[in-house]
């Protein structure tokens, strides 16, 4: 029966409480200086909405403009705005780029009609789990003192204080502070016996205003880059250079005769690739949308290749094969981690060629493989996906509007012919340090003919050019890379 009425008594005692004893406190939050694409102010919400009530800085800067203030706020002005958005605490800061490329977030708090000690927070990335956990304990913490101004008279001022001064500790200060309405508590009225340690500007962390809480990039969370908003999904700048493998297969759709074209294919033979790509925009932000525009290229060279004929035995014929290409970029990662996938549309103007160096050729021989050099617009996409911590896994593909092939389409070969164009890759890339990659690659690349019958060779390899004798061929390229890469 005791057990029965105590519980009684306390619903009771619960439902008798004033509402706002329930009332979760509310927390204004001004737009930061120098964040131009409110994430900061965003994450500070994200951070706080669960424990306070929270006005997002839109708001907080209607409430501004109607007072007539600018971003520059007094403590006087502070509490105006509180009292306007009938908010408990306001919070306010600035953002500053470090030539080591970290930032330098400096947060400001007024709370229940006073300043107190703001601190600052180091970072590299606004994504960082590590910063996102350091900034939030430190924001209770500061806020703590909030959660009782529903509930509780602000104690009595000391003798001699001004409106918005913080309380004065029992021991006196030795030096009497300047006043200060911009400065945080450390910086203003109040400071007792931080004073010592403010002046220590060697020491790390000396008072509030001085600490620095170190973050990593979402590196911290499997991706092994520590310290680099640039992530291998965000790079502004990557080079990758290194040994590449070709083999190129040409085969012919012909009525069986003797006289038909013979396929060609040579084994893999050794080449040097590089690929590069820029996106200027991400230099500054590399999460916007604008970062994903940019340019690429690559360019890949066959070191040695000899073709051999039984026109003429003995004799190495030195071919020249080659492949560049140039396009715009436009990069959407899907997600704001260095786990998070990403797509990349292409479209560009790229050239292919296979030449065969005929000078050592004798008057009457003739070798029976026409040389290519294809030209056209290439259009496509690639899919990035990472697994694990370091690697990701890339595939993409696209088409060719071939506007030019070389010697295989003119009279005394092939002639015209409808030709398309399709190239694919797929491979994987290893991030080896924050600056530093692995990327091995596969790629395969086909020129599709269907011949009109106006060439020499499509229509009078028997002697008869009354009946056409080749209707296609299938150009095929096959080959691989090992690329180091450079990012940033």
């Amino acid at each position: 029966m005791i057990r029965v009425l105590s519980i009684a008594l306390g619903v009771a005692l619960l439902i008798g409480l004033p509402a706002p004893a329930f009332a979760r406190p509310r927390v204004a939050i001004v737009a930061i200086e120098g964040d131009k694409s409110g994430e900061l102010a965003d994450l500070l919400a994200e951070l706080l909405e669960n424990d306070f009530s929270i006005v997002g800085p839109r708001a907080t800067t209607r409430a501004i403009d109607k007072l007539g203030y600018d971003t520059d706020l007094t403590s006087k002005q502070l509490k105006k705005l509180a009292a306007e958005l009938e908010a408990e605490g306001v919070i306010r800061g600035d953002v500053a780029k470090k030539k080591s490329g970290r930032k330098v977030l400096h947060l400001k708090l007024f709370l229940n009609g006073k300043k107190v000690r703001g601190f600052k927070v180091e970072f590299a990335s606004a994504r960082s789990e590590k910063l996102k956990s350091a900034l939030k304990e430190k924001l209770l913490e500061k806020l703590g003192g909030v959660e009782a101004v529903a509930e509780k008279k602000p104690p009595k001022k000391p003798k001699g204080e001004t409106e918005g001064d913080e309380p004065v500790a029992e021991k006196k200060p030795k030096k009497k502070p300047k006043k200060d309405d911009e400065g945080d508590e450390g910086e203003g009225e109040g400071e007792s016996e931080d004073d010592d340690d403010s002046k220590k500007k060697k020491r790390v962390a000396a008072s509030d205003d001085d600490e620095s809480i170190d973050s990593e990039s979402e590196g911290g969370d499997g991706a092994g880059v520590a310290d680099n908003p640039h992530t291998a999904n965000r790079a502004a700048v990557r080079v990758d250079l290194g040994p590449s493998l070709s083999r190129r297969q040409l085969s012919f759709t012909s009525r069986s005769f003797e006289q038909a074209p013979r396929p060609y294919t040579n084994d893999p033979v050794p080449g040097g690739r590089v690929e590069a790509e820029i996106y200027p925009l991400a230099f500054g932000n590399p999460n916007g949308i604008a970062s994903g525009l940019g340019i690429g290229g690559e360019f890949d060279q066959t070191l040695s290749l000899n073709l051999q004929s039984t026109v003429q035995p003995g004799t190495k014929f030195p071919v020249k094969q080659s492949h560049w290409a140039v396009g715009a970029r436009f990069r959407l990662v899907i997600g704001k981690k260095a786990t998070s996938p990403s797509v990349t549309l292409k479209a560009g103007y790229a050239s292919r060629s296979f030449t065969v160096d005929r000078s050592k050729l004798m008057s009457g021989n003739i070798i029976d493989l026409p040389d290519v050099g294809y030209k056209g617009f290439t259009g496509g996409a690639e899919l990035r996906f990472p697994v694990g911590g370091r690697a990701a896994i890339f595939a993409g593909g696209g088409g060719v509007f071939v506007t030019t092939t070389g010697a295989i389409q003119t009279a005394a070969q092939y002639g015209q012919a409808k030709v398309t164009g399709a190239e694919a890759r797929v491979g994987v890339d290893i991030s080896i340090t924050k600056r530093l990659a692995l990327k091995l690659m596969g790629e395969f690349t086909q020129m599709g003919f269907a011949f009109t019958g106006t060439g020499e060779m499509s229509n009078n390899r028997d002697g008869d050019p009354a009946t056409k004798d080749v209707g296609g061929a299938a150009d095929r390229y096959i080959g691989g890379s090992l690329l180091f890469g450079v990012l940033y």
